[in-house]
């Protein structure tokens, strides 16, 4: 009997065996300060924090283990493969019951944003949409609420890139950029132009930044993520990690 119990205790004490990065397949994309890609692969808040979560979490995941795609990509990916797990994701009605959800990440305030030169006046984005050209990025959250309300796709300039977008907006190109503030007026830094010449003139809605995981993971992995995010907010290394790119 003493012989079973000792390897048992050792074994229970060792905790869970390590996920190993090829069970997942793990993506995100430009979505700065949130995702973006540097020279050393992809950087930004919720990335840094993932890879602390895994570690945490005994999922043996490493920076260049990410997959740096397109939103649409990544998107479809994940509703149609098992084992993916993509990020920052918008947690939204229509998503809800499509994914296993880890977070929040961040809260996130999206809607129509214009130069404030052209001062534009939309009180209705259906007849906004009519009246000017909205570019959007292709499946985010933003385009997939204004589709929600009646703005048919064909009425949408539809682009993989945020950066495209604002360029389009600047060279007058689009009227419109549909986008979340943060991402949008982070970006816009980025590009060296002046945030205080962009304004929002309709406010589509507000949203919670969570990881996304398909429906079949194993909900060990995904309470284990959810653990490790939960301890990195209470021992303020969250914190940390945001302040870090503002």
């Amino acid at each position: 009997m003493k012989r079973l119990f000792i390897p048992l205790i050792f074994l229970l004490l060792l905790g869970p065996d390590p996920v190993a990065a090829s069970d997942l397949l793990v993506i995100t994309e430009s979505n700065p300060p949130f995702t973006f890609n540097e020279t050393g692969g992809p950087a930004g808040i919720a990335t840094d924090l993932f890879l602390l979560m895994a570690k945490r979490a005994g999922l043996d995941v490493k920076r260049s283990d990410i997959k740096f795609w397109p939103w649409a990509r990544g998107y479809q990916e994940i509703r149609e493969k098992p084992n993916v797990l993509l990020f920052a994701t918008a947690r939204t009605g229509e998503r809800e019951a499509q994914f296993r959800w880890i977070g929040p990440i961040a809260t996130l305030r999206s809607g129509l944003i214009a130069l404030k030169s052209r001062r534009l006046v939309i009180t209705d984005p259906v007849w906004g949409a009519w009246r000017y050209r909205y570019g959007t990025i292709r499946s985010s959250a933003s385009e997939q609420e204004l589709t929600s309300q009646g703005v048919p796709p064909a009425w949408m300039e539809r682009v993989h890139d945020r950066a495209l977008n604002i360029r389009k907006l600047v060279n007058g190109h689009i009227d419109v950029l549909v986008g979340n503030e943060t991402n949008t007026y982070h970006t816009i830094r980025r590009l060296g132009l002046d945030p205080n010449d962009f304004e929002m003139v309709y406010q589509l809605m507000t949203t919670n930044l969570y990881y996304a995981a398909s429906l079949d993971m194993d909900p060990d992995v995904v309470n284990r993520l959810q653990t490790a995010l939960d301890s990195l907010k209470a021992d303020g290394t969250a914190s940390r990690i945001a302040a870090q790119y503002r």
